[in-house]
């Protein structure tokens, strides 16, 4: 069998490439924290470049940049309501859309007082749209697992946001972002989708890495644009845009006849 027909759906019950890689990133943040110490959110991650207030909004670009996920949120929960979509797809869609959506109003409450506490705020959400956009991912793929598929990969990332807020430790949460990521890519280069445009991920997973990035060079990027604009607020208009992406996506793709 060749590459693309591997762990393709035939409507028939068993296990499958996706079961497999699902399995595997549920369960990487729970390995990580039995096998490695424990990490804890380091205070300096707070002290962000852009401490300008403008019209009385302190550290108002990096709350602000957060406004472009309230409008691609919305847009795809508004695409899910009108068109005509199996439950199959809009379950972990929605999921993710809705992340983003509550990632607009978390991380601005973030960003208006950086500390641990509004940080769970931010984190919350952003974990919700891992969850939907790997569970999405995986059930273009195997339909038939969109209900346990959306609400185990939910629990697992609400759960790392919790573990790191009563318990401390931070590792699950990153362990999740990466296992979760990896799950989608190895996903979309393995598995046949039974959609089109399915390799569009790997434009939003390009765009991410650059957020991510530029949120490590927060300061570096400030200083070399002279302060018009920092790491931190790219991040968000780069991240904003790779689930853009996701949202062009949805709304082109067509069935493959990969069923």
């Amino acid at each position: 069998m060749s590459a693309s027909g591997v762990g393709r759906h035939d409507g028939a019950p068993g296990w499958t490439l996706v079961d497999g890689l699902a399995l595997l990133a549920l369960a990487a943040p729970w390995v990580a924290a039995a096998l490695l110490p424990p990490l804890a959110q380091w205070q300096s991650y707070h002290d962000f470049a852009d401490q300008r207030t403008l019209l009385g909004v302190p550290h108002a670009l990096d709350v602000l940049s957060n406004l472009p996920f309230l409008v691609v949120g919305g847009l795809g929960l508004l695409h899910l309501a009108r068109a005509e979509i199996d439950r199959a797809v809009a379950l972990p869609y929605g999921l993710f859309f809705a992340g983003a959506l509550l990632t607009a109003f978390g991380s601005a409450w973030y960003h208006l007082d950086p500390g641990d506490t509004t940080l769970v705020w931010d984190r919350l959400p952003i974990a919700l749209g891992f969850a939907g956009l790997v569970a999405a991912t995986l059930v273009d793929r195997v339909p038939r697992r969109a209900v346990p598929f959306s609400a185990l990969f939910a629990g697992v990332a609400v759960a790392t946001v919790l573990n790191w807020s009563w318990g401390g430790n931070l590792l699950p949460y990153l362990v999740m972002q990466a296992s979760f990521v990896a799950a989608a890519l190895v996903a979309t280069a393995r598995v046949a989708s039974t959609f089109t445009h399915a390799r569009w991920l790997y434009g939003a997973a390009l765009l991410y890495g650059a957020a991510i990035v530029c949120e490590k060079f927060d300061k570096p990027i400030a200083a070399l644009l002279h302060g018009a604009v920092s790491g931190h607020t790219l991040k968000h208009l780069l991240a904003a845009l790779a689930l853009y992406v996701v949202y062009v996506m949805l709304r082109r793709r067509r069935p493959s006849g990969n069923q």
